[in-house]
């Protein structure tokens, strides 16, 4: 996150999603110590109620940034790739901005549940950072914004990459051209992706059976089994705001250079990769070279003809 604020004159479109994203796992990360005593004392909560309710309602608010921000930054590279004519009117850094703190408002707001639902609690003298007995009311406005805040998002990210790689593939194959870079600079999007959908969908899966399992009159399994996985998956969750920052440190050229321009300003002749834009801009520019290419070749047909 501070090497993006240092390279801020020169920051890329994408780098406001990328450090929106980092601000929210940082936030998150400050919550892990916290979490780590729990386990360490055996379910003990030992930090007071109000850092029981606001770790929770901290690590809520970074679920749905990160989810909302993922998609936005998947629309983004959609509409850079797939339809560029209307990415003009939209991809400018005020609309980004705009986007983001809208992110962060509905997130904190989206938190709120959380903050209100969880309560510190004394079993045998012992307390437990725990949440409050939930209506049938609350559980079914608990399901409804889980598929609308998660559920939903993934799969417009999922639609949004599947649309752009069909369109790369279709360029491919009239071509017959594989550009390096392009095959380089996609890469990243899949394990962002992919490192955000192995780390928060099997706690969500949990808890969307829990909060089933609860709603139901009959219990088709056991309502403990839910529990237990969201409690081994959660550490999953902590996972991803970890490791976000070496996926764009390793795969990104352009936070690598300015992470050592951070470290050491003075030094000028470090071999920072082949590529150092950001990976929406080599896709874009590569396939708008293709589609450049396409239709010069159709027209040069059509006077031909003629």
């Amino acid at each position: 996150m501070s090497v993006l604020h240092f390279k801020r004159g020169s920051r890329r479109l994408i780098d406001i999603f990328i450090l929106n994203l980092a601000a929210s796992d940082f936030i998150s990360l400050i919550t892990l110590p916290l979490w780590v005593d729990k386990e360490a004392s055996l379910g003990l909560w030992r930090t007071g109620s109000f850092l029981c309710k606001g770790s929770s309602y901290m690590i809520s608010v970074n679920m749905h940034c990160s989810v909302f921000l993922l998609t936005c930054m998947s629309i983004d590279r959609y509409l850079a790739i797939v339809c560029p004519a209307v990415s003009r009117k939209f991809r400018r850094r005020d609309c980004a901005y705009g986007v983001c703190a809208s992110v962060w408002f509905v997130s904190c707001l989206l938190g709120l549940p959380s903050l209100l639902s969880r309560e510190l609690i004394l079993i045998n003298d012992k307390p437990y950072c725990a949440e409050k007995r939930a209506t049938s009311i609350k559980l079914t406005w608990a399901l409804v914004s889980l598929i609308v805040t998660f559920f939903a998002p993934l799969v417009s990210i999922v639609t949004c990459y599947c649309c752009i790689t069909r369109k790369l593939c279709a360029h491919y194959q009239k071509t017959g051209k594989h550009n390096k870079k392009l095959r380089k600079s996609i890469r990243i999007i899949f394990i962002v992706v992919a490192a955000f959908v192995f780390s928060w969908l099997p706690f969500n899966t949990f808890k969307l059976l829990a909060i089933v399992s609860r709603l139901q009159q009959e219990h088709y399994f056991s309502s403990s089994i839910p529990q237990l996985g969201m409690e081994v998956s959660g550490p999953l969750a902590f996972a991803n705001s970890c490791v976000n920052p070496f996926i764009y440190y390793i795969f990104d050229s352009y936070i690598r250079r300015a992470f050592v321009h951070c470290l050491c300003p003075g030094l000028k002749n470090y071999d920072f990769g082949s590529s150092t834009e950001t990976s929406d801009s080599h896709l874009t520019k590569a396939l708008s070279n293709f589609i450049h290419a396409g239709d010069f070749a159709r027209r040069r047909k059509r006077s031909v003809s003629l």
